[in-house]
């Protein structure tokens, strides 16, 4: 198919890409551009989908995402703790697998640390950093927000007898931020 490169605007062309049937962390179309060097038509999926499950909330811009799947993998990342700028994020295959296994019919589980800063423990020098927890759950397509507790319920249990644990200290559990449709990776 013929298109206009989406990046310098020159003539381009859009393949299937054969390798995605293979793995499907690759892209699903290949751009041969004449004149530039991309080779796909995705803006940056990944730091979309990073500033999604952010929000609002950057703490001190350290994050780590764990994803529950067949597999489960983690990734950390940064972000602006202003919030004023785009992530700016390395490529990262977990990232990759979770933009294009959302629109599928997969279903998995995003777990999202945050460091972040809070009156819930005062000390002589302000606000001690705490761990903020948040997660969703992906179900075929949909991605659905998860409130404290429910992500408190999901994490805080013996793998062995099922029983719930005490939660850790320096952990809140908190609310996820809903990321409604269209999503825009």
């Amino acid at each position: 198919m013929h298109i206009t490169c989406p990046y310098c605007h020159s003539n381009a062309t859009l393949a299937p890409n054969p390798a995605h049937e293979l793995q499907a962390t690759v892209p699903l179309y290949l751009l041969d551009c004449t004149g530039c060097s991309q080779t796909t038509v995705r803006h940056d999926n990944q730091k979309h989908l990073v500033a999604a499950l952010v929000g609002k909330r950057h703490g001190n811009g350290n994050h780590e995402l764990t994803v529950s799947a067949d597999a489960i993998g983690h990734t950390r990342f940064h972000t602006d703790p202003t919030g004023r700028t785009t992530p700016s994020i390395g490529y990262s295959e977990l990232l990759e697998y979770v933009t294009c296994r959302i629109s599928a019919a997969d279903t998995f589980s995003l777990m999202l640390h945050t460091v972040e800063m809070g009156p819930r423990y005062l000390s002589p020098e302000g606000g001690v950093p705490y761990q903020a927890v948040r997660g969703w759950v992906v179900t075929n397509g949909e991605i659905h927000a998860l409130s404290g507790q429910e992500v408190w319920e999901a994490s805080c249990r013996d793998s062995a007898s099922g029983l719930p644990l005490d939660p850790e200290g320096g952990i809140h559990y908190v609310d996820a931020d809903d990321i409604p449709r269209p999503y825009p990776w």
